[in-house]
């Protein structure tokens, strides 16, 4: 996340940085729990995604944070479980999209992706 909000920082003046606070990928009442440092529950109503945006957003993630619906619609549509790093156009066109994170989760990539796009390639 750090390497994001590096990222949305640096150019928060040539594009608009939004995250898109899906369902939890490994929540401890879940099917992959993750370690138990970790207390996130899964979401049973949108109050609860809402409440964990905010955590995540208070965490210091840059940009703006919307919360994906309870059907997932989000998630389902850019196949996002658990983490992508997508670009769109002004015109709603993908002009990139990541592999699957988090092995495929590059800032870097993305950061390629944005310097070609704000050129005009």
């Amino acid at each position: 996340m750090a390497g994001y909000s590096v990222l949305a920082n640096k150019y928060a003046s040539q594009a608009t940085f939004l995250t898109v606070y899906i369902r939890e990928a490994h929540p401890m009442d879940g099917e992959w729990p993750d370690d138990e440092s970790y207390t996130a529950q899964m979401h049973k109503h949108i109050a609860e995604r809402i409440e964990m945006g905010k955590t995540l957003q208070e965490s210091g993630l840059a940009g703006t944070l919307v919360v994906d619906s309870m059907e997932d619609l989000a998630c389902t549509k850019y196949g996002a479980l658990p983490e992508k790093l997508c670009l769109l156009t002004v015109h709603g066109r993908v002009a990139y999209m990541g592999d699957t994170g988090p092995f495929g989760y590059s800032v870097a990539d993305l950061e390629t992706a944005l310097v070609s796009l704000c050129a005009g390639h």
